[in-house]
């Protein structure tokens, strides 16, 4: 069978094609920044038994948290946190000025980038600064409100290396923590005329050893200080710290630190003092090993902080932690807060044992005892702190936690504001905390 065509089914798809608008291209739609939303809300109850004829005290305290991360691109990111702290019910009362706040917490920029096998990375902003155990800079997580720092950090490691599991880390940082420009400062200049601002740098480097051993050191320099009745402090602080967590199956730190400096003592403004600071620390830790399938273990330990029977005169004794998390080091109730201000500069000698027991997955039983007492003076004993906290874990960010404490004064309590010889002090809390 024949078919007949017509003359326009005689164009052909070529012919069709070059005569057709041309279309133009597709168009390449960049992919959206990766944003990530991060928080927590923290509520803890406390409940508050001090010596007579102070009553009993319950309270609790709130702390709430919101976060964005965006990663701009591979090698910059944003970070932005805000936080808002208080004392429910205390609003409007003079003394809940110091918990309650609703502030920028977290606010910065990282730039990062590989550079001859190191991975570099470069923070600037308002940032938490958490270096090893916390012993000087730390982020004070128990507390309502924490810390940050007003600064730049360099962070180096090497490239390719899982975090945590790093064969060295270094960590280079400096930070304003009070400005006394004649722009923004709020006390007049003239009334500072030999005294810069308030600045803080430190160096921390990480090294791993041989049998998962690790070494650390740390370099702190804090310039411009002004803490209690000493002004114009410039004091440097070396420390260094071996953690063995397998040796001859048992766990064992050791730690060791020098501060020196210089400062004025102004407990009388009419007649201000030079001193120079020299002054040390030594810590150690010994307990069982650290094991997936262990469910119980134990540890006994000192901490040993110099002190000064004579603050006020030439040479300064007492060791400054400075911006530590002192929380986890001199028991859970923080009778020892900081110390030397504790202490009033008589320094501490805190001798302590700890256990640990798994109840569960999720659930361990710890307990600590303290036994404390002053570095310098003819009456040294403190006093005793005894603790046990249940902490039950739900996720990874989420959990409640239980825990009670007491203290026992001793001879020289009275002396630095710890109640009488023989009195006790008891304190519990609640925390409720959620995470994402």
């Amino acid at each position: 069978m024949r078919i007949h065509r017509s003359p326009l089914a005689a164009l052909t798809l070529t012919t069709v094609l070059a005569v057709a608008p041309r279309l133009a291209p597709a168009q390449t739609v960049a992919a959206p920044a990766p944003i990530t939303f991060f928080g927590e809300v923290r509520t803890r109850s406390e409940y508050d038994r001090p010596v007579a004829p102070l009553p009993a005290d319950a309270y609790t305290y709130l702390r709430s948290r919101f976060g964005v991360r965006v990663d701009a691109t591979p090698h910059a990111r944003i970070v932005l946190q805000m936080q808002d702290s208080r004392v429910l019910g205390a609003e409007g009362s003079p003394a809940a000025a110091t918990v309650e706040q609703f502030d920028l917490h977290q606010g910065y920029v990282e730039l990062s980038a590989p550079w001859r096998g190191v991975v570099a990375a470069a923070r600037a902003g308002r940032q938490e600064i958490a270096l090893g155990n916390e012993r000087f800079v730390g982020a004070v997580g128990w507390s309502n409100v924490g810390r940050s720092f007003d600064g730049v950090r360099l962070l180096l490691s090497p490239e390719g290396a899982k975090a945590g599991s790093e064969s060295w880390t270094a960590t280079l940082f400096g930070a304003t923590v009070e400005e006394r420009g004649r722009h923004f400062s709020t006390t007049p200049t003239m009334a500072r005329p030999t005294s810069g601002d308030h600045a803080v740098a430190g160096l921390y480097a990480t090294r791993a050893l041989p049998g998962s051993a690790v070494v650390s050191a740390t370099l702190l320099q804090d310039a411009g200080a002004d803490y209690r009745v000493y002004r114009d402090a410039h004091r440097t602080t070396l420390d260094a710290r071996l953690v063995a967590p397998r040796l001859l199956g048992a766990r064992l730190e050791l730690e060791g630190a020098l501060q020196r400096g210089s400062q004025r003592y102004a407990a009388d403004t009419m007649n201000v003092g030079s001193q120079d600071v020299s002054a040390w620390l030594v810590g150690a830790r010994l307990g069982t090993a650290v094991s997936p399938t262990t469910r119980a273990s134990i540890a006994v330990g000192v901490d040993a902080l110099s002190g000064d029977a004579t603050p006020g005169d030439g040479r300064y004794g007492a060791f400054g932690t400075m911006y530590a998390t002192n929380h986890p080091f001199y028991g859970v109730m923080d009778v020892i807060g900081d110390p030397a201000t504790t202490t009033k500069d008589r320094g501490l000698v805190d001798a302590l044992a700890t256990g640990a027991l798994a109840l569960s997955k999720s659930a361990d039983l710890k307990a600590e005892l303290h036994r404390f007492t002053l570095a310098t003076g003819d009456t040294r004993d403190l006093g005793w702190e005894a603790d046990l906290t249940l902490p039950i874990r739900i996720t990874s960010t989420t959990g409640v936690d239980l825990g009670v404490s007491a203290f026992r004064a001793g001879q020289a309590a009275a002396a630095v504001g710890l109640g009488a010889s023989g009195a006790t002090r008891g304190w519990a809390y609640l925390q409720l905390r959620a995470g994402f």
